[in-house]
């Protein structure tokens, strides 16, 4: 996949600019009312489109998900996906290549009644499939319409109060013309237009700070639209997606075997089964989850204190487990708390602990990470930090800090009179012992670390899905193809 990022850089600050010089009226109604006319001219030999399909492929960067976040890396996945909206029915299979060799292979769809997921290659959800809301057509739909130039204009098309609610702005020196289009009290979207030949540009949603431009305009029987997208999140200097679009086809239907689940795969995770519970599993030491073990966190008593062990997805979970821990154990105070590796899902809830004065346990390298997140600019003065070196011990406790491809520095713990395993990504095997057809190669790295050292145990608990890996799925694991 080819891509000139150094003009999409231009065209981005250029569309900012735009977009900017248009908070006043700088066009007559009848000025407006005539380009949206012209462009209605334009987009008019586009079919009616009821089903369709698209095939894509794209790079994905996110730097608090991949190996470095001061440098990070792309990765890969292609999708297919078909929509059919007036039955609101959809299909897609996407195919993630992750950072480290991880492979998805997943599946999901809405028909009449369901909307499920299942994933093909075993992580992380072997045979299980995970019970997803129906009102995710609507969301997928809006996501991929703006994935079609033809698709992503309709709302500007099919304004019935122009005047009102259109403003428009023309750059004579670059050619260029930009709409902005008000959709609620404080929503609007900005399109700009290239004059000659007249084509998308860019589009912006200016409440969700989500700019996407479009280029390489093709056609192909007889439908003429954009193959490169590329996509700007939150004020970003550089793309979050760069999407390379392979097919558009429209569709009589969707085959009826695309939506539902294949034979030999259940039981069903029901998706609201997420209430947290705590068990003991080992002399002080408890297991926090749910019903489908989604995420996974252990915390260990000493005296008067605990310790947490697995950073929250989000503010709102490190929140339910924190109030699991404190009704629980209302004498006893969390004083600390410990991250694995500084992968956005990982440390997202951190602000629940650092409000409360609780410490955070990481490597010099993750901590370097956390205070880097955007996300925590305003409030990062009031975390507390701890540094654990590999193979230091910690109140019983020994941690083992590792290089790998999954993040430049990731760690997991041994509670040796325990014979238990706390580790992330290290190591993700389906609740249902599913052993993956592919996996990553830092799972390797990990399984011969813990050989070489010898650690006896007899459970390992990963934060994602399987809170009681067993010495010989973990052999199994490690015999399966590797990436």
């Amino acid at each position: 996949m080819k891509f000139n990022l150094t003009r999409y850089s231009r065209t981005f600050a250029f569309s900012c600019m735009t977009l900017f010089t248009i908070t006043i009226p700088t066009a007559l109604a009848g000025e407006v009312e005539d380009f949206v006319a012209k462009l209605k001219i334009h987009y008019k030999n586009i079919p009616p489109v009821k089903v369709f399909s698209i095939t894509q492929h794209y790079l994905q960067a996110s730097p608090f998900d991949a190996w470095d976040y001061q440098a990070p890396n792309r990765w890969s996945a292609s999708k297919v996906t078909e929509f059919d909206l007036e039955k609101h029915h959809y299909y897609e299979n996407v195919i993630h290549h992750v950072t480290g060799g991880k492979r998805f292979d997943e599946v999901h769809f809405q028909n009449d009644k369901e909307n499920f997921r299942y994933e093909r290659n075993g992580i992380p959800l072997g045979k299980r499939v995970l019970k997803q809301s129906m009102n995710s057509f609507e969301r997928y739909k809006s996501l991929y319409m703006m994935n079609i130039d033809f698709l992503a204009v309709k709302p500007l098309l099919e304004e019935k109060n122009v005047a009102a609610t259109i403003e428009l702005h023309q750059d004579k020196l670059s050619g260029k013309t930009t709409l902005t289009h008000k959709v609620a009290d404080s929503k609007s979207m900005g399109y700009v237009f290239n004059d000659s030949p007249l084509r998308l540009v860019s589009i912006e949603n200016t409440s969700r700070r989500r700019i996407s431009f479009y280029d390489d305009y093709q056609t192909t029987n007889g439908l003429t639209f954009a193959r490169s997208i590329v996509k700007y999140y939150d004020g970003e200097t550089t793309p979050r997606f760069i999407k390379r679009i392979d097919r558009f086809d429209i569709l009589e239907e969707i085959q009826a075997t695309k939506l539902q689940v294949p034979k030999g795969f259940g039981p069903v995770i029901p998706e609201s089964d997420r209430t947290l519970v705590s068990k003991e599993i080992a002399p002080n030491l408890y297991l926090v989850t749910d019903a489908s073990t989604w995420r996974n966190s252990l915390f260990k008593v000493n005296g008067n204190e605990i310790m947490v062990f697995g950073g929250a997805v989000s503010v709102k979970f490190a929140e339910e487990s924190i109030a699991l821990i404190n009704e629980q154990f209302p004498n006893k105070k969390i004083t600390s708390v410990y991250v694995t590796h500084p992968h956005s899902d990982h440390i997202n809830g951190l602000p629940a602990y650092a409000k409360r004065g609780i410490v955070i346990y990481a490597d010099a390298y993750s901590i370097a990470a956390i205070k880097a997140y955007p996300y925590f600019a305003n409030e990062i003065e009031t975390f507390k930090f701890q540094t654990i070196e590999h193979n230091q011990m910690i109140d019983g406790v020994r941690f083992y800090v590792l290089e790998n491809t999954h993040s430049k520095r990731e760690s997991f713990v041994h509670f040796k009179g325990s014979g238990i395993i706390y580790q992330a990504d290290f190591l993700e095997v389906a609740f249902d012992n599913t052993i993956a057809k592919i996996i990553p190669n830092y799972t390797k790295t990990f399984i011969n670390f813990v050989r070489s050292e010898k650690l006896k145990f007899s459970r390992i608990v990963g934060h994602h899905l399987n809170n009681n890996i067993s010495v010989e799925v973990m052999n199994k694991t490690y015999d399966a193809n590797i990436m």
